[in-house]
């Protein structure tokens, strides 16, 4: 067997107690590689069509893939799959930190998590010996506090535990709770901290065993991918900016651009929005960095503030992400208001993207006269009142009074609060929009609407690239488009690119080294599978692997019920903006629908269901899930 994965899959039934270890041929790891294929396999060929999200039978994989532990910038990565309880189809979330490596330390490719134990349990992967210990002093507890209890308890002289919980909105069953990894990392998307609480699995703490390691095939080789990242980021464009500043480094030029969600979506730019940005973050909340393992860039910020809000330096600070989601798509532009709000998120263990489109979609009700303050305790919520905010994610978190309704999410929100909040439910397939404006860049706008995991802005590279001269051509993508483009090359370059984030995601590699223009270069990725495995493989094989996973995805969504008709963009998306640098710009209810119909064509996909067609199985040799 060649070298960068053991060979072993764990297997954890909480049902009945079973603990097992499921041996894996190389072709398997070939084939499927790691992360979100992984995760989509276990699904797609073990798991019925009609299951709950919240079923027992749900299968939750952490998965990370034949090159992760390497030694090199953006190799750390580790991908969460499974049904999700937001969007009732396939779930994925990513997640950097140190969990993935140390998976692969303890001597594991995956960990693979079925049934629901009677009581509220934690998992100890500690290499051979794997237990399923009693978790009832976690109960409730904020993730800060389970992480200090853990260390307390598992800590060894010599020896290293990384965690991986749900936190209390996990235990209590919000649809959009996410996983956070030790202190500073989260599985932030499609609901994952859900489906770990709806197992009544509190945690899953990794420790190494004494002398843990990876091995891989050309060590030498591994080296010098990582020397190479190190000397690289000194001429980087964005990866030195992230070095710098973290992702608040983009702020003032997204939002510059127009690109950056404010007041609930019906603008990209907010007038005020340097008061979250770059400098300013660091001068007022900057508190140092964390990095993620074996990576030179470092681009997690820690963050202290006393006045006008106090936030502890025990969780990571905003990313840009949640600068606009809590942010200015909430009109809140005081840099410690939005670090308290993530600071609460992270405690409770939520998706901050879907907390903040949670409460635009409240904020803009109320404004509207759509949903009255009796339903609200009496509370007047609103844009610019972080006190609002907070008392949200706190009635979220905890499913008390409105929050128990709000928890499951728009569907549910809009069917108790009224058809008239509708237009103020910014979501695809229940999850809630990212930062990124669809109007601005039509990539997304595909995105958005066709992901098999619901509004999602890491599923393609972005439309700058359509101007990126060699990055398109190194890609394959035929015929220029522009930024703005909504033709033909721009739906070859979503495609295109949505096969090489698929990619990415499958090897669980970070877009910030390894995505177009970044430390590492296309056929670098070769080099790096290359070095860790042995294996000849070339760069069109391995973005077979990534279109396999997207096919598979879809295929799961597609037993569920999924078809083209549930690719839709909220209405918002169609009405022209009225401001900024990018007034009047809207996405084409003409246009749109032929660009979605090139683009299932593109991808092999039947014309009628957009979903995957038995000839496009057969070729990614998927032939078993037709």
């Amino acid at each position: 067997m060649s070298n960068g994965f053991t060979g072993v899959v764990l297997r954890v039934n909480l049902t009945t107690g079973d603990v097992t270890k499921q041996e894996m041929p190389e072709d398997f790891y070939r084939t499927y590689m790691g992360g979100g294929a992984m995760g989509a396999y276990f699904l797609l060929s073990e798991t019925p069509g009609d299951m709950d999200p919240m079923d027992p039978g749900n299968i939750l994989t952490i998965a990370p893939s034949v090159t992760t532990g390497c030694a090199v910038s953006g190799v750390s990565r580790c991908s969460a799959v499974a049904i999700s309880p937001l969007s009732g189809g396939v779930g994925e979330g990513q997640v950097g930190g140190r969990i993935g490596p140390m998976i692969k330390r303890a001597g594991y490719d995956a960990i693979v998590v079925t049934g629901r134990a009677d009581r509220l349990v934690y998992l100890l992967v500690d290499g051979e010996s794997v237990e399923i210990r009693d978790a009832s002093g976690l109960a409730g507890r904020n993730v800060s506090d389970v992480c200090e209890i853990l260390d307390g308890e598992l800590a060894e002289k010599g020896r290293q535990i990384s965690v991986i919980q749900c936190g209390p909105a996990g235990e209590k069953l919000v649809r959009f709770a996410c996983l956070l990894v030790d202190r500073n990392d989260a599985v932030g998307r499609t609901g994952m901290g859900a489906v770990m609480g709806s197992k009544n699995l509190r945690a899953i703490a990794v420790r190494t065993p004494q002398g843990g390691k990876v091995a891989f095939a050309d060590p030498e080789g591994v080296k010098k991918l990582g020397a190479l990242g190190a000397e690289r980021l000194k001429t980087a464009d964005f990866p030195s900016t992230l070095q710098a500043h973290g992702t608040p480094g983009i702020v003032g030029f997204q939002s510059g651009a127009g690109n950056m969600a404010t007041h609930n979506y019906t603008s990209g730019f907010h007038p005020d929005h340097m008061n979250l940005a770059g400098q300013t973050y660091d001068d007022k909340i900057g508190a140092g960095h964390t990095t993620c393992y074996g990576c030179v860039v470092g681009c997690r910020k820690r963050v202290k503030a006393e006045s006008p809000h106090a936030v502890s330096d025990k969780l990571g600070g905003p990313e840009f992400e949640t600068l606009s989601t809590l942010g200015t798509n909430l009109d809140i532009v005081e840099i410690t208001a939005v670090a308290k709000a993530n600071e609460l998120c992270n405690e409770y263990g939520l998706d901050t993207i879907t907390m903040g489109a949670v409460a635009s979609y409240v904020f803009e009700s109320m404004e509207k006269g759509c949903i009255p303050a009796s339903k609200m305790e009496d509370r007047t919520l609103g844009f610019g009142k972080p006190e609002d905010l907070f008392w949200l994610i706190d009635i979220i978190a905890g499913r008390k009074g409105a929050g128990d309704v709000l928890a499951d999410g728009f569907p549910a929100s809009v069917a108790h609060f009224g058809k008239e909040t509708e237009p103020y439910a910014i979501h695809c397939k229940g999850q809630g929009l990212p930062a990124h404006m669809a109007q601005f860049k039509p990539t997304q706008a595909i995105m958005y609407a066709a992901v098999p995991i619901g509004g999602d802005h890491m599923s393609c590279e972005h439309d700058w690239l359509a101007v990126g001269g060699d990055l398109v051509q190194g890609l394959g993508v035929i015929g220029k488009a522009t930024r703005a483009s909504m033709d033909l090359p721009k739906v070859r370059l979503t495609a295109y690119g949505q096969h090489l984030y698929s990619m990415l995601d499958t090897l669980t590699l970070c877009m910030f080294c390894w995505g177009p223009g970044n430390l590492f270069t296309y056929h670098e990725i070769v080099d790096l599978v290359r070095y860790t495995t042995g294996w000849d493989c070339t760069f069109f094989e391995l973005m077979k692997v990534g279109e396999r996973k997207t096919n598979m995805m879809r295929q799961i969504n597609a037993r569920r019920g999924f078809s083209k008709k549930d690719d839709i963009l909220p209405e918002r998306l169609y009405e022209p903006m009225p401001d900024g640098p990018t007034k009047g710009l809207h996405v084409d209810r003409e246009i749109f629908p032929q660009m979605l119909e090139q683009y299932y064509a593109i991808m092999g996909w039947d014309a009628e269901t957009g979903n995957p067609s038995p000839g496009k199985l057969m070729e990614l040799g998927l032939e078993w899930a037709i």
